[in-house]
Order: C-alpha cells, then sequence, then structure tokens
C-alpha cells in the first residue's frame, strides 16, 4: 500500500501555510480521534466540508445534496442523530487544540435564540424577547466561546428544555445550575481565565452563587434596574441604601466615583458594591468582594448625552477600568462573530426532533466556525509575518521534525456532564 501523502499542503514561498483546506485537514485529524470507526471519520469530514462549501441553509439534505450523491441524506442523518459518538469528547478536543496554541484572554458565555416556524424540533417553545417586546417561536441555546487574540469560537452548547407545562420560557435565571455546567470545559482548561457572561441576569445573587464552585473569575452582564448597595473604603455598604445602576452612573459626581475614557467615545466607572440581601451581609456568596463595572457610550453627534449605557457586576476586584472594557470588547466581537461567521456555518440550520442529533451538528457546526475563525485570522497576517503559533502543525514527521508534546488536561472530578435541560 503506497504511503499516505501528508495531511495538509507544504507551504508556499511567500504565502501563508494555513489554508482553509490545511485547517480543515488538521481540525479532522486531532478533533475526531475519539472516532471508533473509519466511516465516521469520513462522515464527519463529509459534513464539516458541507457546513463550509453548501450554499444557503446547512440542513442535511441540502449538505447531501452538495455531495451529488443520492444515498448520502441517509446516511448523514444517521451519522448525526443515530450514530453512537461522542460529541462531548470532539468538544473537549477543539476547546484543547484552541487553548494549547493560546490562552483566550477570556470565555464568552451568551445565549443565541433560534427562530423555528414549526413545533416539532427539540426544544422549541414560544418565549417573549425583552430587546425586541416580541414573543418569538424557537429554540433557546446557550453558547461557550473561546475568545483569544483576534480570534473566537465556540466551543461548547447547551440546549435550554423548557420544563412542561409553562408557558414561557424566557430567559433561565431560575436555570442557573444547569447553565454553570457550560463553564465546565473553561474550568477544565485549568487556568484562571475570566468569564464573561453576556447575558442580562436579573437576580445576580443565584448567579454569582450557582457560579461560585466553578472557581473561575466571573464578569455578569445586568440591567439597569438592578439594585446594589455602594461599599465604602472600608468595606462598608453606603447608607443610602440600594440604588439602581443606573443611578449610580447618572449620579457619579455625587456619590465620588471617577470616570474615566477608556476608549473613544466609551466613558466609564468601577465601584466597589454589595448585594442587597437580607441579614446586613455583603460581597459575594463565596466571601468575595465585587466590582460595579458601568460604561456609557456617546451618541454619534459627540454631545455625550450617552446613547446606550452597559452595565456589569464583576468579581475581578482591583482591575482597572480599561481592561473591564476589553472584556466587553470580547463579547461584542462575539455577539456580532456569531450572527455574521455563525450564520455561515449552520449554527442555527439544524432541522430535526433529536437532542443528540442537534448536539452533534452544534459540534461540527462549532468545528467549522473554528476553521473559518483560523483561515480568517491567517489571512489578515501580512505575507511573511514571523508569528506562527496559530498556523496548523504538521503530520507527525512529515517534514523532518516531531510535533509539539501535548501537556496532559486536569480532569475536573464528578460525574460525566450531560447538558440535558
Amino acid at each position: 500500500m503506497p504511503a499516505r501523502p501528508a495531511a495538509f499542503p507544504p507551504p508556499l514561498p511567500g504565502r501563508p501555510a494555513s489554508t482553509q483546506e490545511a485547517w480543515i485537514e488538521d481540525l479532522c485529524r486531532h478533533l475526531f480521534v475519539s472516532f471508533n470507526r473509519a466511516d465516521h471519520h469520513l462522515k464527519g469530514e463529509q459534513y464539516l466540508r458541507g457546513l463550509l462549501t453548501t450554499p444557503g441553509r446547512k440542513s442535511i439534505r441540502n449538505i447531501a445534496r452538495s455531495l451529488d450523491d443520492t444515498g448520502a441524506a441517509q446516511r448523514l442523518h444517521h451519522f448525526i442523530c443515530n450514530a453512537p459518538w461522542n460529541w462531548r469528547a470532539v468538544r473537549e478536543a477543539l476547546a484543547d487544540y484552541l487553548v494549547e496554541r493560546a490562552q483566550p484572554r477570556s470565555w464568552v458565555v451568551r445565549p443565541m435564540l433560534i427562530p423555528k416556524t414549526g413545533t416539532n424540533s427539540v426544544g422549541v417553545h414560544r418565549r417573549f424577547v425583552p430587546a425586541t417586546g416580541q414573543l418569538v417561536n424557537g429554540q433557546l441555546a446557550y453558547g461557550l466561546w473561546y475568545a483569544g487574540h483576534g480570534l473566537d469560537a465556540p466551543v461548547d452548547w447547551r440546549l435550554h428544555l423548557p420544563a412542561p407545562g409553562t408557558a414561557d420560557a424566557t430567559t433561565p435565571d431560575g436555570d442557573t445550575g444547569g447553565l454553570a455546567q457550560l463553564l465546565q470545559l473553561a474550568r477544565r482548561a485549568g487556568s484562571s481565565t475570566p468569564v464573561v457572561w453576556d447575558s442580562q441576569m436579573h437576580h445576580a445573587e443565584a448567579v454569582l452563587g450557582a457560579l461560585a464552585p466553578v472557581g473561575l473569575p466571573v464578569m455578569v452582564r445586568i440591567p439597569g434596574s438592578v439594585a446594589l448597595l455602594l461599599v465604602d473604603r472600608t468595606g462598608r455598604p453606603s447608607r443610602r441604601g440600594a440604588l439602581p445602576v443606573q443611578r449610580i452612573l447618572a449620579s457619579q459626581e455625587r456619590f465620588g466615583l471617577p470616570v474615566r475614557n477608556v476608549a473613544p467615545g466609551v466613558r466609564a466607572l468601577a465601584a466597589r458594591v454589595a448585594l442587597a440581601r437580607t441579614g446586613g451581609t455583603t460581597g459575594t456568596p463565596d466571601g468575595g468582594e465585587l466590582l460595579l463595572y458601568a460604561q456609557r457610550h456617546d451618541d454619534a453627534g459627540g454631545r455625550g448625552a450617552g446613547a446606550r449605557a452597559d452595565f456589569w457586576l464583576t468579581t475581578l476586584a482591583g482591575t482597572s477600568p480599561a481592561d473591564l472594557h476589553r472584556l466587553t470588547r470580547a463579547a461584542a466581537r462575539v455577539a456580532d462573530d456569531s450572527t455574521r461567521v455563525g450564520g455561515r456555518t449552520g449554527l442555527r440550520d439544524f432541522e430535526g426532533r433529536s437532542f443528540a442529533g442537534w448536539h452533534r451538528h452544534m459540534t461540527l457546526a462549532s468545528v467549522a466556525y473554528a476553521v473559518e475563525s483560523l483561515t480568517a485570522l491567517d489571512a489578515a497576517r501580512p505575507a511573511g509575518d514571523p508569528r506562527s503559533s496559530s498556523r496548523p502543525r504538521p503530520y507527525p514527521y512529515a517534514y523532518g521534525y516531531p510535533p509539539p508534546r501535548r501537556a496532559p488536561r486536569r480532569r475536573v472530578s464528578g460525574p460525566p456532564l450531560t447538558l440535558a435541560g
């Protein structure tokens, strides 16, 4: 049998080594090692390529049609909805792949509403969307995103399944235990990288209490109506009582809170605060300090009226407003890319009733997303750029040197994760 050729093309003179094809080959090689059958590896690669090349909606039917194979639809449907491959193992491998190239600047969690016309798809429910004031029929998913230096990609997902008989399944403030499971891959990475929870939570105490056991610094978006207690230098709460955070921002001079310019057209303040709880206790549920970060975006005309204000509650005590602003920018980039790149890689395109099928589709759509992001990152670099840490690594010994050794990953104790609703 002839030797298998190298799994990705060698570097071309004056050109980046990492084409999209190179990334596809490299990611498939690293992420599909848990597949026990060769045909699963082949179908996984076919599905991944279909997500990247099929025009329009990335349904199983359209992906199979792009392969020009009459039997492909049935085989791919079985592979996604029924085949016994472990999507959790692929997601862990994707997170490891990205972290080994560069530690993320943050992990971003954000919701994704997937509109649906019918009621047959898994997790479909009518939901009230506060941003638009409308009832929308669809699925609600939460994604965990790797957010690095100019690169972001989803690595894990949770589909919110409404309780039977509920009339509405709006953002699950009461479902914090399930959402906290989403952070296990971030914890598994073994670093103190902050988690930016980009979903407005009205019950901040419950959210922080649920996330405290994860052991990572957290930054949670909150609405302006949430009331907090200002804390003085001695750690005592203000006698004024709890105040809505939007009032704290509007009355910053009265409270002696300095406002800083953290970016063009963005002014921000950071203040020590405590949760408004009974019993006179302050701080986070685990005894740490809390910081309110509020930023106001000036209007386009430069009149300083403040077209929009954002409010965040964080355990990153002592962090400068400029650094906190960079974390919010990473969350904003993920929000933008999740729509733009996610639309090209099929994040919202699964059609079916299978819970496991939804998770397998989202897993491979996340890999396709990573391929798009890594390819775009390399394309943005000028030719001859010496930075090559994010480029695909050669197949072992293919070009005369061994691959880098992988550091062992610290496993989180406890039962296996299911991400069930």
